[in-house]
Protein backbone atom coordinates (compact mmCIF):
# COMPACT_ATOMS: atom_id res chain seq x y z
CA UNK A 1 0.00 0.00 0.00
CA UNK A 2 2.77 2.30 0.58
CA UNK A 3 4.42 1.73 -2.39
CA UNK A 4 1.09 2.70 -3.96
CA UNK A 5 1.10 5.76 -2.39
CA UNK A 6 4.51 6.40 -3.30
CA UNK A 7 3.78 5.98 -7.14
CA UNK A 8 0.47 7.78 -7.10
CA UNK A 9 2.36 11.17 -5.34
CA UNK A 10 5.47 10.04 -7.77
CA UNK A 11 2.45 10.90 -10.79
CA UNK A 12 1.38 13.99 -8.85
CA UNK A 13 4.62 15.23 -9.13
CA UNK A 14 5.28 14.90 -12.74
CA UNK A 15 2.41 18.16 -13.03
CA UNK A 16 3.32 21.37 -13.75
CA UNK A 17 3.97 23.90 -10.52
CA UNK A 18 0.74 25.87 -11.63
CA UNK A 19 -1.29 23.06 -11.89
CA UNK A 20 -2.54 21.64 -8.55
CA UNK A 21 -3.91 25.32 -8.27
CA UNK A 22 -5.72 25.41 -11.65
CA UNK A 23 -7.19 22.29 -10.70
CA UNK A 24 -8.29 22.97 -7.26
CA UNK A 25 -10.16 25.62 -8.06
CA UNK A 26 -12.08 23.27 -10.77
CA UNK A 27 -12.34 20.56 -8.55
CA UNK A 28 -13.29 22.35 -5.13
CA UNK A 29 -16.78 21.60 -5.65
CA UNK A 30 -16.93 18.08 -6.06
CA UNK A 31 -14.24 17.89 -3.07
CA UNK A 32 -17.11 19.75 -0.85
CA UNK A 33 -19.79 17.15 -2.10
CA UNK A 34 -17.75 13.68 -1.09
CA UNK A 35 -16.93 15.72 1.98
CA UNK A 36 -19.91 16.37 3.98
CA UNK A 37 -17.93 15.98 7.18
CA UNK A 38 -15.54 18.31 6.25
CA UNK A 39 -17.99 20.62 4.80
CA UNK A 40 -20.06 21.25 7.76
CA UNK A 41 -16.62 21.40 10.07
CA UNK A 42 -15.61 24.06 7.66
CA UNK A 43 -19.19 26.06 7.75
CA UNK A 44 -19.78 25.59 11.12
CA UNK A 45 -16.05 26.87 12.16
CA UNK A 46 -16.57 30.34 9.72
CA UNK A 47 -19.91 30.58 11.11
CA UNK A 48 -18.42 30.40 15.02
CA UNK A 49 -15.08 32.61 14.14
CA UNK A 50 -16.85 34.71 11.78
CA UNK A 51 -20.58 35.77 12.88
CA UNK A 52 -20.18 38.97 11.58
CA UNK A 53 -19.71 38.31 8.30
CA UNK A 54 -22.50 37.83 5.94
CA UNK A 55 -23.74 34.89 4.71
CA UNK A 56 -22.38 34.84 1.06
CA UNK A 57 -18.99 35.99 2.15
CA UNK A 58 -19.08 32.41 4.08
CA UNK A 59 -20.27 30.10 1.75
CA UNK A 60 -17.46 31.52 -0.29
CA UNK A 61 -15.03 31.32 2.03
CA UNK A 62 -15.64 27.99 2.73
CA UNK A 63 -15.27 27.06 -0.80
CA UNK A 64 -12.33 28.87 -0.93
CA UNK A 65 -11.32 26.99 2.03
CA UNK A 66 -11.52 23.88 0.31
CA UNK A 67 -9.60 24.88 -3.08
CA UNK A 68 -6.27 25.45 -0.73
CA UNK A 69 -7.16 22.08 1.43
CA UNK A 70 -7.53 19.95 -1.90
CA UNK A 71 -4.30 22.36 -3.33
CA UNK A 72 -2.65 21.03 -0.29
CA UNK A 73 -2.89 17.27 -1.22
CA UNK A 74 -2.21 17.85 -4.79
CA UNK A 75 1.17 19.79 -4.14
CA UNK A 76 2.10 16.57 -1.95
CA UNK A 77 3.46 15.77 -5.08
CA UNK A 78 5.98 18.09 -5.43
CA UNK A 79 6.61 18.49 -1.69
CA UNK A 80 8.03 14.63 -2.22
CA UNK A 81 9.66 13.84 -5.53
CA UNK A 82 10.87 17.56 -6.58
CA UNK A 83 14.32 18.38 -6.23
CA UNK A 84 14.42 21.06 -2.80
CA UNK A 85 16.27 23.51 -4.55
CA UNK A 86 13.42 23.75 -7.11
CA UNK A 87 10.60 23.85 -5.01
CA UNK A 88 12.54 26.63 -3.00
CA UNK A 89 13.07 28.86 -6.00
CA UNK A 90 9.08 29.04 -5.94
CA UNK A 91 9.01 31.14 -2.90
CA UNK A 92 8.88 34.83 -4.08
CA UNK A 93 10.65 35.64 -0.83
CA UNK A 94 10.09 36.21 2.76
CA UNK A 95 8.16 39.47 5.11
CA UNK A 96 10.22 40.25 7.94
CA UNK A 97 13.24 37.99 7.55
CA UNK A 98 15.39 39.92 9.55
CA UNK A 99 13.17 38.52 12.46
CA UNK A 100 13.99 35.64 11.89
CA UNK A 101 17.41 35.55 11.27
CA UNK A 102 17.95 37.61 14.37
CA UNK A 103 16.51 35.30 16.43
CA UNK A 104 18.26 32.35 15.51
CA UNK A 105 21.49 34.34 15.44
CA UNK A 106 20.65 35.71 19.09
CA UNK A 107 22.03 32.51 20.90
CA UNK A 108 18.74 32.15 22.93
CA UNK A 109 16.99 29.96 20.95
CA UNK A 110 13.79 30.13 18.73
CA UNK A 111 10.29 28.70 18.85
CA UNK A 112 8.66 29.29 15.26
CA UNK A 113 4.73 28.13 15.40
CA UNK A 114 3.74 27.37 12.45
CA UNK A 115 0.06 26.50 12.36
CA UNK A 116 -1.79 24.40 9.29
CA UNK A 117 -2.41 28.07 7.36
CA UNK A 118 -1.41 28.32 3.24
CA UNK A 119 1.42 25.48 2.31
CA UNK A 120 2.07 24.14 4.95
CA UNK A 121 3.86 21.42 4.13
CA UNK A 122 5.69 23.28 1.51
CA UNK A 123 6.54 25.67 4.49
CA UNK A 124 9.22 22.80 6.24
CA UNK A 125 10.83 21.96 2.94
CA UNK A 126 11.56 26.17 2.45
CA UNK A 127 12.63 26.66 6.22
CA UNK A 128 15.38 23.54 5.31
CA UNK A 129 17.36 26.58 4.22
CA UNK A 130 18.12 27.65 7.49
CA UNK A 131 19.87 24.06 8.93
CA UNK A 132 19.82 25.56 12.96
CA UNK A 133 15.74 25.11 12.56
CA UNK A 134 14.48 21.48 13.81
CA UNK A 135 11.00 20.15 13.07
CA UNK A 136 8.61 18.32 15.25
CA UNK A 137 6.26 15.79 13.83
CA UNK A 138 3.90 13.34 15.16
CA UNK A 139 4.88 9.87 14.40
CA UNK A 140 2.37 7.92 12.27
CA UNK A 141 1.50 4.43 13.65
CA UNK A 142 2.31 2.94 10.35
CA UNK A 143 6.42 2.24 10.62
CA UNK A 144 6.17 1.55 6.64
CA UNK A 145 4.67 5.26 6.49
CA UNK A 146 6.87 6.83 9.02
CA UNK A 147 10.08 5.96 7.15
CA UNK A 148 8.67 7.31 3.31
CA UNK A 149 7.73 10.52 5.53
CA UNK A 150 11.28 10.28 6.68
CA UNK A 151 12.83 10.14 3.63
CA UNK A 152 10.97 12.57 2.02
CA UNK A 153 11.31 15.36 4.03
CA UNK A 154 14.74 15.04 5.20
CA UNK A 155 16.30 15.13 1.65
CA UNK A 156 17.12 18.55 2.00
CA UNK A 157 18.68 18.31 5.28
CA UNK A 158 15.98 19.03 8.02
CA UNK A 159 16.27 17.83 11.16
CA UNK A 160 12.91 15.89 12.38
CA UNK A 161 12.50 15.29 15.35
CA UNK A 162 9.47 12.87 16.99
CA UNK A 163 6.86 13.60 19.54
CA UNK A 164 7.81 11.21 21.36
CA UNK A 165 9.02 11.37 25.39
CA UNK A 166 13.36 10.39 23.77
CA UNK A 167 12.07 13.39 20.98
CA UNK A 168 10.64 16.06 23.19
CA UNK A 169 14.40 15.64 25.40
CA UNK A 170 15.80 16.11 22.11
CA UNK A 171 13.47 19.11 21.37
CA UNK A 172 14.41 21.01 24.58
CA UNK A 173 18.31 19.82 23.98
CA UNK A 174 18.20 21.44 20.84
CA UNK A 175 16.66 24.44 21.99
CA UNK A 176 18.64 24.82 25.11
CA UNK A 177 21.59 24.70 22.48
CA UNK A 178 20.53 27.81 20.74
CA UNK A 179 19.14 26.65 17.92
CA UNK A 180 15.55 26.32 16.57
CA UNK A 181 12.83 24.38 16.35
CA UNK A 182 9.27 24.29 14.67
CA UNK A 183 5.67 23.23 16.10
CA UNK A 184 2.04 22.97 15.15
CA UNK A 185 0.27 25.31 17.27
CA UNK A 186 -2.72 24.43 16.45
CA UNK A 187 -3.34 20.69 16.29
CA UNK A 188 -5.54 18.90 18.82
CA UNK A 189 -4.31 17.54 21.73
CA UNK A 190 -5.60 14.51 24.03
CA UNK A 191 -7.28 15.66 27.04
CA UNK A 192 -4.69 15.96 30.11
CA UNK A 193 -2.33 17.34 27.11
CA UNK A 194 -3.54 20.31 26.96
CA UNK A 195 -5.72 23.17 28.28
CA UNK A 196 -9.32 25.32 27.20
CA UNK A 197 -7.79 28.94 25.55
CA UNK A 198 -10.36 30.96 23.79
CA UNK A 199 -9.77 30.99 19.70
CA UNK A 200 -12.03 33.03 18.14
CA UNK A 201 -13.98 33.88 21.13
CA UNK A 202 -14.41 29.55 21.82
CA UNK A 203 -12.72 27.71 23.96
CA UNK A 204 -10.38 25.06 22.18
CA UNK A 205 -8.28 22.65 23.55
CA UNK A 206 -4.70 23.38 23.07
CA UNK A 207 -1.49 21.81 23.46
CA UNK A 208 0.71 22.77 26.51
CA UNK A 209 4.01 21.85 24.54
CA UNK A 210 5.24 24.90 23.19
CA UNK A 211 4.16 27.61 26.32
CA UNK A 212 6.15 25.01 28.39
CA UNK A 213 8.82 25.03 25.82
CA UNK A 214 8.97 28.97 25.76
CA UNK A 215 8.45 29.26 29.40
CA UNK A 216 11.57 26.76 30.17
CA UNK A 217 13.46 27.52 27.94
CA UNK A 218 13.42 31.33 27.42
CA UNK A 219 13.35 30.81 23.96
CA UNK A 220 12.62 33.51 20.98
CA UNK A 221 9.33 33.00 19.72
CA UNK A 222 7.74 33.70 16.50
CA UNK A 223 5.21 33.09 13.94
CA UNK A 224 5.59 31.92 10.38
CA UNK A 225 3.13 30.81 7.62
CA UNK A 226 3.72 30.21 4.13
CA UNK A 227 1.26 32.37 1.60
CA UNK A 228 0.27 30.26 -1.65
CA UNK A 229 0.04 32.35 -4.34
CA UNK A 230 -1.10 31.89 -7.72
CA UNK A 231 0.82 30.01 -10.49
CA UNK A 232 2.78 27.61 -8.08
CA UNK A 233 4.02 29.99 -6.15
CA UNK A 234 4.52 31.09 -2.67
CA UNK A 235 5.05 33.72 0.35
CA UNK A 236 6.68 33.12 3.57
CA UNK A 237 5.23 35.32 6.55
CA UNK A 238 7.22 36.11 9.34
CA UNK A 239 5.35 37.30 12.69
CA UNK A 240 6.31 38.63 16.08
CA UNK A 241 4.25 37.12 18.77
CA UNK A 242 3.30 38.79 22.11
CA UNK A 243 5.44 38.45 24.99
CA UNK A 244 2.80 37.59 27.04
CA UNK A 245 3.14 33.96 25.71
CA UNK A 246 6.59 33.85 27.96
CA UNK A 247 4.30 34.31 31.15
CA UNK A 248 4.07 32.11 34.18
CA UNK A 249 0.59 31.77 33.75
CA UNK A 250 0.22 28.43 31.87
CA UNK A 251 -3.49 29.85 30.68
CA UNK A 252 -2.08 33.42 29.60
CA UNK A 253 0.45 31.86 27.32
CA UNK A 254 -1.80 29.61 25.97
CA UNK A 255 -4.37 32.35 24.89
CA UNK A 256 -1.12 33.62 23.46
CA UNK A 257 -0.28 30.80 21.35
CA UNK A 258 -3.81 31.26 20.05
CA UNK A 259 -4.18 35.17 19.44
CA UNK A 260 -0.49 34.21 17.45
CA UNK A 261 -2.68 31.55 15.20
CA UNK A 262 -5.46 34.08 14.64
CA UNK A 263 -2.88 36.63 13.34
CA UNK A 264 -1.47 34.22 10.64
CA UNK A 265 -5.08 33.26 9.67
CA UNK A 266 -5.53 37.29 9.37
CA UNK A 267 -3.21 37.31 6.44
CA UNK A 268 -5.68 34.87 4.25
CA UNK A 269 -8.65 33.77 6.08
CA UNK A 270 -9.11 31.25 3.16
CA UNK A 271 -6.02 29.39 3.29
CA UNK A 272 -6.75 27.86 6.87
CA UNK A 273 -7.66 24.54 7.44
CA UNK A 274 -11.17 25.48 8.45
CA UNK A 275 -12.23 21.61 7.75
CA UNK A 276 -10.17 20.54 10.79
CA UNK A 277 -12.15 20.00 14.05
CA UNK A 278 -10.88 22.19 16.32
CA UNK A 279 -13.35 22.19 18.89
CA UNK A 280 -14.09 19.05 19.11
CA UNK A 281 -13.01 18.25 22.42
CA UNK A 282 -15.43 20.73 24.94
CA UNK A 283 -15.10 21.75 28.01
CA UNK A 284 -17.27 19.68 30.53
CA UNK A 285 -20.90 20.72 30.51
CA UNK A 286 -20.65 22.55 26.68
CA UNK A 287 -22.69 21.28 24.25
CA UNK A 288 -21.23 19.66 20.92
CA UNK A 289 -19.89 22.16 18.74
CA UNK A 290 -20.54 20.20 15.78
CA UNK A 291 -23.43 18.29 15.03
CA UNK A 292 -23.52 16.60 11.82
CA UNK A 293 -25.01 13.15 11.26
CA UNK A 294 -24.46 11.20 7.86
CA UNK A 295 -27.12 11.39 5.64
CA UNK A 296 -28.77 7.89 4.53
CA UNK A 297 -31.54 8.64 1.66
CA UNK A 298 -31.47 12.30 1.48
CA UNK A 299 -29.05 15.10 1.13
CA UNK A 300 -26.63 15.60 -1.72
CA UNK A 301 -25.18 12.25 -2.42
CA UNK A 302 -27.66 9.78 -0.16
CA UNK A 303 -26.22 6.54 -2.84
CA UNK A 304 -22.60 7.16 -2.02
CA UNK A 305 -23.22 7.16 1.63
CA UNK A 306 -25.79 4.51 1.69
CA UNK A 307 -22.91 2.72 -0.27
CA UNK A 308 -20.23 3.23 2.53
CA UNK A 309 -22.61 2.18 5.23
CA UNK A 310 -24.06 -0.88 3.91
CA UNK A 311 -20.26 -1.77 2.47
CA UNK A 312 -18.98 -1.23 6.32
CA UNK A 313 -21.79 -3.15 7.48
CA UNK A 314 -20.72 -6.22 5.38
CA UNK A 315 -16.97 -5.93 6.70
CA UNK A 316 -18.65 -6.40 10.22
CA UNK A 317 -20.89 -9.20 9.69
CA UNK A 318 -17.73 -11.07 8.03
CA UNK A 319 -15.39 -10.57 10.55
CA UNK A 320 -17.54 -11.85 13.14
CA UNK A 321 -18.74 -14.95 11.14
CA UNK A 322 -17.63 -18.39 12.03
CA UNK A 323 -14.62 -19.60 10.35
CA UNK A 324 -15.52 -22.04 8.03
CA UNK A 325 -14.15 -25.84 9.23
CA UNK A 326 -12.99 -27.08 5.30
CA UNK A 327 -10.31 -24.66 5.08
CA UNK A 328 -6.71 -26.19 4.07
CA UNK A 329 -4.24 -25.31 7.31
CA UNK A 330 -1.43 -26.41 4.48
CA UNK A 331 -2.22 -22.66 2.45
CA UNK A 332 1.12 -20.83 2.06
CA UNK A 333 2.03 -18.54 4.73
CA UNK A 334 1.39 -15.41 3.03
CA UNK A 335 -2.27 -16.83 2.36
CA UNK A 336 -2.72 -17.69 6.17
CA UNK A 337 -1.88 -14.49 7.49
CA UNK A 338 -4.09 -12.89 4.75
CA UNK A 339 -6.94 -15.40 5.89
CA UNK A 340 -5.89 -14.17 9.93
CA UNK A 341 -6.35 -10.74 8.86
CA UNK A 342 -9.45 -11.48 6.97
CA UNK A 343 -11.53 -13.36 10.04
CA UNK A 344 -9.93 -11.10 12.56
CA UNK A 345 -7.55 -13.72 14.61
CA UNK A 346 -4.80 -12.71 16.79
CA UNK A 347 -1.53 -12.42 15.18
CA UNK A 348 -0.05 -15.73 15.30
CA UNK A 349 -2.70 -17.54 16.11
CA UNK A 350 -3.45 -20.07 12.91
CA UNK A 351 -7.08 -20.14 11.52
CA UNK A 352 -9.06 -23.45 13.28
CA UNK A 353 -9.85 -26.42 10.79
Amino acid sequence: MIHLAKFFLWLLSLMPAAMPYWLSRKLAGLWMRLSPVKRHTAERNIERCYPDMPVEQRRELVRESFVHYLCSVLETGHNWYWPVEKLQARCEGITNEALLLDALDCGKGLVVLAPHFGAWEYLGMYLQRFPDIAILYKPPANPALEAALLDRRRRGGAKLIGATPSGLRQLYAHVKAGYGVGVLPDQQPSRGQGRFAPFFGHAALTGVLAPRLIHRTNAKVLACVCERLQGGRYRVHVLPVDDAIHSDDLDVATAEVNRAVEQCIAIDPAQYLWSYRRFKKRPEGAPPFYDFKYPCGSGPCPRFFLILRVSSALRRAVRRAPVPNSLEPSLGARRQRRRERWYGLPAGQEVPE
